[in-house]
């Protein structure tokens, strides 16, 4: 299926949902995945990294991905109101447990994924030029990156060790939850925060070439996680991205976009 653009979009019916185009963002992977599992269709809409999305814009007032925009509905972005909607549109399969206790552990695990100083919010940080380079380090895709996110907002000599605290925590409720006899992060059944290790997890060790198709520069920037990181690239952290993928999920970027020119 071809990426569809922004202007044709916004007068088409049903669920849209804006991905950064032949890029395996986590935040626009995982809110694919959970709109897959729930059997929700939906209209790929291409948003370009690193671009001024104009389109996107006038049409959202967001120029990042993922967006999702049901019907007549106000657009969505966060990744937890992206959850809450897709719930509520197709109630089954359940990705957020009803059971208080069971519901709080997936929003607190998915937010250590997800959240502003979550893993994908570190790594992301890891990826823009060293603290120390040059404003233009990067060209002008990096510079408006570093403004948008904000290189400075958490400092980038922290973000590994915030990244080791989430992956050392994960590690620990995967092996309580396999000595439990379950393969999941939470309870004994596939919940969102299973979804967002799998989406997310690309960002500490890429899945091989021929299930993922990322290459060159985002590859090695993905799998250049660094010493401090590298020691806490847990086994089962792995194992478990590659059973939800096996079990559940669709490879990632299966919506490459083959069009020339």
């Amino acid at each position: 299926m071809d990426y569809v653009e922004a202007a044709d979009a916004r007068h088409m019916d049903g669920m849209r949902l804006a991905l950064t185009m032949n890029v395996c963002g986590p935040w626009s992977e995982s809110a694919k995945y959970i709109l897959q599992v729930k059997d929700i269709p939906f209209v790929p809409v291409a948003q370009y990294g690193g671009g001024e999305n104009p389109d996107l814009v006038d049409w959202t007032g967001h120029g990042n991905a993922p967006v999702t925009v049901w019907e007549n509905e106000p657009p969505r972005t966060g990744w937890a109101e992206i959850l809450d909607q897709a719930e509520r549109l197709a109630p089954t399969p359940a990705l957020i447990p009803k059971d208080p206790a069971l519901r709080a552990q997936v929003f607190g695990i998915s937010n250590e994924i997800c959240g502003e100083w979550g893993f994908g919010w570190c790594r992301r940080i890891m990826l823009f030029p060293p603290v120390e380079a040059p404003e233009d380090a990067g060209g002008d895709s990096m510079k408006m990156l570093r403004a948008r996110y904000g290189r400075t907002t958490n400092p980038y000599d922290e973000a590994p060790g915030r990244i080791v605290e989430i992956l050392d925590y994960l590690r620990d409720v995967l092996e309580a939850q396999k000595a439990a006899g379950s393969p999941y992060l939470v309870g004994d059944c596939l919940t969102a925060a299973d979804i967002y290790w799998a989406a997310f997890s690309q960002m500490l060790v890429p899945m091989p070439e021929d299930k993922n198709p990322i290459t060159g520069p985002m590859r090695e920037m993905y799998g250049g996680i660094g010493p401090v990181v590298g020691e806490a690239q847990h086994p089962i952290l792995l194992e478990h991205r590659d059973y939800i993928f096996d079990k559940y999920l669709s490879l990632p970027l299966d919506f490459m976009d083959t069009r020339s020119g």
